[in-house]
């Protein structure tokens, strides 16, 4: 009795506050050997969804998978059968499915949403797997604009923010994740920047198992982590899976909650704007890129990278760590300000090394000579001019972002496109709690997982996170075969960065030494070559933000 009032009160307080609440069932469901068993669960979780409530239900990638994948008209009865369950139930449907595609004479993944009169609103081909496809369009949901990603389609800034920027407020993602891929001192490191970043819902619908740690007889024998989830437009976990079986999640959301605040912010800024403005424009008018795109040269070296935390000791406790350090440290990043321009200077002379230092919203970029290599505001704090963010140290191509830059990390993506190899990142903002630091975590992943070595230092919780050889380590982790060595990590994560060291909230110094393998292959690897349609937009993107690179004519 106690609990239905409790949801009396809840309902009727956003009633009287003019919002049109949303109940959404998320099903953690796992695959089955046949189409068949497939189609059923899904229908059977409908009607479950229906009971629960719910005005939608979303399943995970894959989740109507045909296992021939070979052309099959029953595969088109299964998509009718849903059709009808949701027009029976009153559900938008949210699916994803994995068979063979007529259209592009293949198996493949893709997704559907079915509306509550059984009308197919979006059909969307997953881009991993059919380059040739266009953007997934956005769709409504009584009203609310929403968009769907297919699991790593996620990689896909066009995929997974454009439709963001076109209007969406929930942002659908069905995956059918490894449990190689759930990172637990990460957690839910992808979407939690996505929810902070854009102020939009975000919905992670993943796959489960039948068996705690294993697939079920018949099924792909490969286990999946389940922990599905819902994030607030605040970051804030409003629902979670803790593990790996089936399930189904209710949610109630407000729409109005997800305002796009941090996106428009984006796109209002003078600089960034014409990135946003022109992807959108991308997706109307489709161009070919020009030219021939040469990313910024990059030598192959060994870098000793560090980050100096001084806690309360200021600029007298830098020195004192330094004093205990004998070995070389090329590179050494602090967010605190020296006593004068001088200092630092000679600090930089004398240890024959870069020094990075944070002033306000400014970092300073101190050469092995003393000299004064770049004085940068980040973009998020005011910042227009992308040329101050730009250095080089031992050859290597570097850039600098400060403050709220982490979670525009788009930036970081299009330095990375440009041929960036090492990313300082400098910050005066606490973790003053746990959840404070797992967020920065989950942050500091999601804005190093470029091929880059970052260095993150803030007064507690400063970091060093390696993605060297990311592509490397995620196929080796996708195809089960033995992980490249990248040197030692406190958190290993072969789909994201690795967190190479990380300090407490004291005074410390952290030094990793890593070897640059040369340019960043960023470019080739999986922006341009994964979605070509965009690639003009990601090679003018690079060009704006790194004014070093050359339009090369073929």
């Amino acid at each position: 009795m106690r609990g239905r009032l409790i949801a009396l009160l809840f309902w009727a307080a956003i009633l009287a506050a003019g919002a049109e609440p949303l109940r959404i069932a998320v099903v953690q469901m796992a695959i089955g050997p046949t189409l068949e068993v497939n189609r059923n669960r899904i229908l059977e979780r409908l009607s479950e969804a229906e009971a629960g409530g719910a005005r939608v239900a979303v399943f995970p990638e894959a989740a109507l998978t045909d296992p021939g994948g070979k052309p099959n008209p029953a595969v088109a009865a299964a998509v009718d059968a849903i059709r009808a369950a949701a027009r029976q139930h009153g559900l938008y449907v949210i699916f994803g499915g994995w068979s063979w595609s007529e259209r592009w004479a293949k198996a493949a993944n893709w997704a559907k949403v079915i509306d509550p009169e059984g009308v197919e609103l979006l059909h969307y081909d997953k881009l991993h797997d059919v380059r040739e496809a266009p953007n997934p369009a956005v769709f409504s949901i009584d009203g609310v604009p929403a968009a769907a990603i297919i699991c790593a389609d996620r990689w896909l800034r066009a995929v997974e923010e454009l439709p963001i920027q076109q209007g969406a407020r929930l942002s659908f993602e069905l995956s059918n994740n490894y449990d190689s891929e759930w990172v637990p001192e990460l957690e839910w490191y992808w979407y939690v920047p996505r929810a902070l970043r854009n102020n939009v819902y975000v919905f992670f619908v993943n796959t489960a198992n039948r068996f705690p740690g294993r697939p079920e007889p018949g099924a792909d024998p490969r286990p999946r982590h389940g922990h599905s989830a819902v994030i607030g437009p605040d970051g804030a976990i409003l629902a979670a899976e803790s593990g790996d079986m089936e399930t189904i999640l209710y949610v109630d959301v407000d729409p109005d909650r997800a305002t796009r605040g941090g996106a428009l912010e984006r796109r209002a800024h003078p600089l960034l704007g014409r990135f946003w403005e022109e992807g959108l424009t991308l997706l109307r008018r489709p161009r070919a890129p020009e030219g021939v795109f040469a990313p910024l040269d990059c030598p192959q070296t060994e870098l000793s990278v560090g980050v100096a935390q001084t806690g309360n000791g200021g600029w007298a406790q830098l020195e004192k760590l330094l004093e205990a350090r004998t070995e070389r440290v090329d590179l050494l990043a602090v967010a605190a300000a020296p006593p004068s321009p001088d200092a630092a200077a000679a600090l930089a002379r004398g240890r024959q090394m870069t020094l990075v230092y944070l002033d306000d919203s400014y970092a300073f970029v101190v050469g092995p000579d003393g000299k004064l290599l770049a004085r940068h505001r980040g973009l998020a704090e005011g910042g227009v001019d992308p040329k101050t963010m730009w250095v080089r140290v031992k050859g290597v191509p570097a850039f600098v972002t400060v403050g709220r830059d982490a979670l525009w990390n788009e930036v970081a993506e299009l330095a990375a496109f440009a041929g960036a190899r090492l990313h300082l990142h400098l910050t005066n903002e606490r973790a003053p709690n746990r959840a404070a630091q797992l967020r920065r975590r989950q942050v500091g992943a999601a804005l190093s997982s470029f091929f880059t070595l970052t260095v993150m230092a803030a007064p507690a919780s400063s970091a060093i996170w390696e993605d060297l050889a990311g592509a490397e380590e995620t196929r080796a982790a996708v195809r089960g075969e033995p992980r490249p060595d990248t040197g030692a990590a406190r958190i290993d994560s072969p789909f994201s960065a690795n967190l190479a060291a990380e300090a407490g909230a004291g005074a410390e110094l952290l030094v990793v030494r890593r070897t640059i393998p040369g340019p960043n292959p960023y470019a080739q690897r999986r922006a341009g070559r994964v979605q070509p349609a965009m690639e003009s937009w990601y090679r003018s993107g690079a060009r704006l933000l790194c004014p070093l690179l050359e339009l090369k004519r073929e």
